[in-house]
């Protein structure tokens, strides 16, 4: 069903390769040419796994988006199954009645993601889908090694190493991992050689790429911070107001509640179950304060990042989604066992995650993809053709159109981005003036004749004081709400 799911929204305009997914594709394209990057090109941050992992797909089929698309979707198999294992302990341990059917349940409740989650887990978003399996798989990790009063050197090296991969990914995972970091370094803060050395070894391992990546480009990580457009608080309240009810499908990408004033109902009976569950995992359940604490502080922590200001998509909540349905699980055994009013039957299992779907998943992707099309990457692939068919090989233009059109074409033309905030005015970033793209590619376009070089806008935002020549010495045509600019030979 998750697939089924899946498959829906990528025959809908939310199946359109975007510029960013564009990237991860094109970095794997790059890769499976030799090209051995550390970072994400053009920010100075960011893990590219991702596009370490698709490389190989690319040498042997090309380019394709939906595979592409796909390759976030593994990683939230790969958290189910950490959802299922984790669940399944805890409920053994605290005496539960049928402990696997929790962890199924669990596991089902992050497969079939709801709301704009599901929609993230279809984006070929860098690191997105692959930070949270190893922020919450390193919470597993500790949660383990904190049962023992003597841990094992093993799974401290294996923690560290999670903790350290989720910050090379993302920056933000700290959130995260720096609250379950603290829960296992108060356990053994006196034990040097059984946590400290072998965990903190293992991090830094991790990151000697990352770190030697920045001594030799003069620290450019530190460099990053965006100006902040909002106040830390303004941040904290978008998230409860504005990120996480569009993560568990209760509130519309357009900020309208999916369920009318219900889901506000809806959404305050789900937080009070978090907050009953992360009151049992502190409690009642063994080791549970790795969970908890990332699940209550991830969102203090979160709101010091001055970018974290965009909830529209709801792909910041990442960073903690899995243990929030960690503890509002927990706190739904709690209440089913007070009230007696559920008994714990396969069906009454199978029930309740039809209802996950029904109430949070369904609802919010009939309202918010739009029905199926042909082919949402029909621009793209309609602008490939069309600067080909005219015979060039060099286009410049919209952020937005430049990657899809590099990656779908499979990089048979090369682009650069010109006339577009995104890539030319970060003024916070001055050693990255390109933003995202490759500064070699950039230069190579745009040192071409202006004879060899399309332009191509979105409708309406014809940004034509960028082209080289007089805007009369280009056909202009519209194309599926796009403009292209083609040089005309003089005669």
């Amino acid at each position: 069903m998750g697939y089924l799911i899946r498959a829906y929204i990528l025959r809908t305009p939310l199946g359109e390769l975007n510029a960013d997914e564009a990237f991860t594709g094109l970095q794997a394209l790059e890769i499976a040419k030799g090209d051995l990057p550390i970072v994400y090109r053009g920010i100075g941050y960011t893990g590219i796994i991702d596009s370490y992992v698709y490389a190989p797909f690319t040498m042997i089929f090309g380019a394709r988006v939906i595979p592409l698309k796909l390759l976030t979707s593994l990683w939230w198999i790969a958290s189910s199954v950490v959802m299922f294992h984790l669940v399944r302990s805890m409920q053994r341990e605290t005496n539960s009645e049928h402990p696997e059917r929790w962890a199924w349940l669990s596991a089902g409740m992050i497969w079939l993601t709801p709301g704009a989650m599901m929609v993230v887990s279809t984006r070929a978003w860098e690191a997105y889908g692959l930070l949270m399996l190893t922020t919450f798989a390193s919470a597993a990790v500790v949660r383990r090694l904190i049962l023992s009063n003597v841990p094992s050197r093993r799974m401290a090296i294996l923690a560290g190493a999670l903790i350290g991969a989720a910050f090379y990914l993302h920056p933000m995972t700290l959130a995260s991992t720096i609250p379950i970091g603290l829960v296992a370094c108060w356990k053994f803060r006196r034990l040097l050689r059984g946590w400290w050395l072998p965990a903190v070894g293992s991090a830094f391992v991790v990151n000697i790429p990352f770190l030697a990546w920045n001594l030799k480009n003069d620290w450019l990580s530190l460099a990053q911070p965006s100006p902040p457009m909002n106040s830390v608080w303004d941040r904290f309240s978008g998230f409860f107001d504005g990120l996480l009810p569009r993560a568990f499908g209760m509130m519309n990408s357009d900020g309208s509640w999916t369920w009318g004033p219900l889901s506000i109902l809806i959404y305050v009976a789900f937080m009070a179950l978090v907050g009953v569950g992360i009151a049992r995992l502190v409690r009642e359940v063994p080791g549970g304060l790795a969970i908890a604490a990332p699940a209550l502080l991830c969102w203090p922590l979160l709101s010091l990042f001055n970018n974290m200001w965009f909830v529209d998509d709801g792909r910041y909540s990442s960073v903690g989604f899995p243990f929030l349905v960690v503890s509002a699980v927990m706190g739904f055994d709690r209440v089913v066992r007070r009230i007696r009013l559920w008994t714990p039957s396969r069906f009454a299992f199978g029930a309740t995650l039809v209802v996950w779907v029904m109430v949070l998943v369904v609802p919010w992707v009939s309202v918010n993809a739009s029905p199926r099309v042909d082919d949402p990457n029909a621009r793209t692939k309609l602008l490939v053709s069309t600067i080909e068919g005219e015979g060039f090989r060099f286009a410049a233009g919209n952020y937005w159109l430049m990657n899809p059109i590099e990656f779908q074409s499979n990089q048979r033309i090369h682009v650069a981005v010109a006339g577009h905030p995104w890539g030319a005015i970060f003024p916070w970033r001055p050693k990255l003036p390109w933003g995202v793209s490759f500064a070699q590619r950039q230069i190579e376009v745009l040192n071409q004749s202006p004879l060899d070089v399309v332009y191509v806008f979105l409708a309406g935002d014809e940004q034509v004081g960028a082209m080289p020549l007089p805007v009369e010495q280009y056909e202009r045509r519209e194309l599926m709400g796009s403009v292209l600019y083609l040089p005309l030979v003089p005669e």
